[in-house]
């Protein structure tokens, strides 16, 4: 039998980007050859002979690519594809055979091979085959963590509530979705308003997403963002020259979300030329390039976002009325944070959850001081801001539990400071004047009920009728 040769490493490089390849090849001088040859190419490689070997490499190089013989000592090349399969699905594997059997080719590409070679092997095609092999692994991988950042972003994202100003709010966006075209094909507009952090931004994908075209596209502008010289030319397209460095002619933004969505966050901040041109968007759909001569039509939805206050703005004239009236088809407005009661709970709990899941730690939990303190803030950041406290608690925590030291609020600061404060009183007093002091704030605030100010001081009623007659002190008469 032939032995082991010795191991080499070889990496392969596609696109620039450097690749482990493992060969498992029991023909030690075919083996040694593609060494050679893949080395001279500048790539590396690990040569193993048989399949036990092979997994053992699996675990220590963590390959990019396999290349793998079909007959192997002991277990056969299909079976240990099968194996490679179960231990890394997204791993290419390339079979190569001196059996070249249509039969051969199907079963290894049932259990997974991403492409197969037949002996002789043309040693150019293998370096072909496995660029095509590593470019594909890249692309999946690639799709994959889109996938996996898409999923995360939804379940962050979720739309939480059970106040009913939310419940309101999930009405209207059933109620909306359920409106098919208007005449022509148009969907009505939708304006969306509420504080900055309120989800305003989760109400417009809700909308695109259960709506007629959700498959088309949704495209997310926000106008605070977008350079105030260039706004017409981002949005609605320009014509090469149409301004110093317009080389070229490009479609607007507007254009990109032909038959689906365009969502314009923060409308309120676009310039009033960019206003005229939005409204004939919308009423006409037709966009005209800036520097163009012809107009283009358009069909799509717009959704927008403000968090400013649309009819002052009208009466400052710094807002176009006429845009205004075509925006508020269908209004919507979310409530803040801190209004909603018990919805601080439900999406706390559903952040920790979230971020314990993200960065791999176990479930966390509020402490009862942890969630009061989050009660007792007023939330100017509304939900995106809850988000961020919960993320950088989850962070910061040793364990499961977090407390309110983990939260760095400015409320929450100045109220510890105030309690330290409080603190500071009681220097100087003997333990007998606090005691005293303590059984007389109570006895004022039950209004000299003795047993409501036992209950107070969580002791019974009979103990603090002994320290009463110990300090001489005399219940207070109610008024």
């Amino acid at each position: 039998p032939a032995t082991t040769p010795p191991k080499a490493i070889v990496t392969f490089c596609v696109q620039g980007v450097m690749a482990t390849i493992l060969i498992v090849e029991d023909e030690a001088v075919f083996g040694k050859s593609l060494v050679r040859f893949l080395t001279k190419a500048g790539h590396d490689c690990t040569l193993k002979s048989n399949a036990e070997d092979g997994l053992r490499a699996l675990e220590d190089v963590g390959p990019d690519a396999v290349l793998l013989d079909v007959r192997l000592p002991g277990m056969d090349g299909l079976r240990t594809l099968r194996v490679f399969q179960d231990r890394d699905a997204d791993l290419p594997v390339i079979m190569i055979t001196a059996y070249g059997t249509i039969e051969t080719a199907v079963e290894a590409m049932k259990a997974g091979a991403v492409d197969y070679l037949c002996k002789p092997v043309d040693l150019q095609e293998v370096q072909l085959v496995v660029e095509k092999a590593l470019d594909g692994a890249q692309k999946q991988r690639r799709l994959s963590y889109y996938q996996r950042q898409e999923t995360a972003r939804a379940e962050r994202d979720r739309m939480i509530g059970a106040c009913p100003a939310m419940q309101q709010v999930f009405n209207l966006i059933d109620r909306f979705t359920q409106l098919g075209p208007l005449r022509g094909g148009e969907l009505p507009t939708v304006l969306i308003l509420g504080e900055t952090g309120t989800g305003k931004g989760l109400v417009a994908r809700a909308i695109h997403s259960r709506g007629p075209a959700s498959q088309a596209p949704f495209v997310e502008v926000n106008c605070t963002t977008l350079p105030r010289d260039l706004i017409e030319a981002e949005l609605f397209g320009h014509e090469r020259g149409a301004y110093t460095g317009a080389t070229d002619a490009k479609p607007g933004l507007a254009e990109a979300a032909e038959g689906g969505t365009l969502f314009l966050d923060e409308v309120g901040e676009l310039p009033l030329a960019a206003q005229s041109k939005l409204l004939q968007l919308i009423e006409h759909k037709t966009v005209r390039r800036l520097g163009g001569l012809r107009t283009r039509t358009v069909p799509m939805r717009i959704i927008a976002a403000t968090n400013r206050d649309l009819d002052a703005l009208t009466h400052d004239g710094t807002f176009r009325q006429d845009l205004l009236y075509r925006l508020k088809v269908l209004p919507v407005e979310l409530p803040p944070l801190r209004t909603r009661g018990e919805d601080l709970r439900l999406l706390s709990d559903h952040f920790l959850g979230v971020f314990s899941r993200k960065y791999g730690k176990e479930e966390h939990t509020l402490t009862p001081a942890a969630l009061a303190a989050l009660r007792d803030y007023p939330w100017p950041g509304n939900v995106r801001e809850l988000a961020h406290v919960i993320e950088r608690a989850v962070l910061l925590s040793d364990g499961p539990l977090i407390g309110r030291d983990l939260f760095s609020l400015p409320g929450l600061m100045a109220s510890e400071a105030e309690s330290d404060s409080r603190q500071d009183g009681l220097n100087g007093l003997t333990l007998e004047e606090v005691e005293q002091l303590l059984i007389s704030r109570a006895l004022t605030a039950s209004r000299g009920n003795v047993s409501e100010a036992a209950r107070k001081l969580g002791i019974s009623r009979e103990a603090l009728r002994y320290r009463l007659q110990k300090h001489a002190i005399a219940p207070v008469s109610p008024n």
